[in-house]
């Protein structure tokens, strides 16, 4: 296995939040995660869990076996195929909807808090009026 090109790179406020984004909202696995941030699964795992998003133990476990090797995808007949993409497009479905009403909650929340830090300053900045016009008198 080659080196990831992003080896040993600094983590850009961007690629966090993405990284979140997939892990949290797209439900992306480590694979899918590392080959886009062009890094290691092992690196991914690791900041998911310094940054508070998951358990590197959890984490780890579920993607390595007891081994410690990597699972292998077994390959799979026609029929299998078949099946499975009958069943994903169903799953689709239920993951687009779920997906929505996790975006949803994330701009309410945002909105909310978009409010509350409006009304602080607000207040910060009508308390220093007042202030300055007693420290005047």
């Amino acid at each position: 296995m080659s080196t990831p090109k992003r080896n040993g790179n600094k983590w850009s406020v961007n690629e966090l939040l993405s990284l979140q984004r997939e892990f949290e909202l797209l439900e992306l696995s480590i694979d899918e995660i590392a080959e886009r941030h062009q890094r290691s699964p092992d690196a991914i795992m690791y900041k998911l869990d310094n940054e508070g998003f998951a358990d590197f133990n959890v984490l780890y476990s579920n993607y390595y076996d007891l081994n410690g090797t990597i699972p292998v995808k077994q390959t799979q007949t026609n029929d299998e195929n078949e099946n499975e993409t009958e069943n994903h497009e169903e799953v689709d479905h239920d993951n687009i909807t779920s997906l929505t009403e996790k975006v949803w909650n994330l701009e309410t929340s945002v909105n909310e808090i978009k409010t509350l830090v409006k009304q602080m300053f607000e207040s910060i900045s009508n308390n220093n009026t007042s202030l300055n016009s007693h420290s005047q008198v």
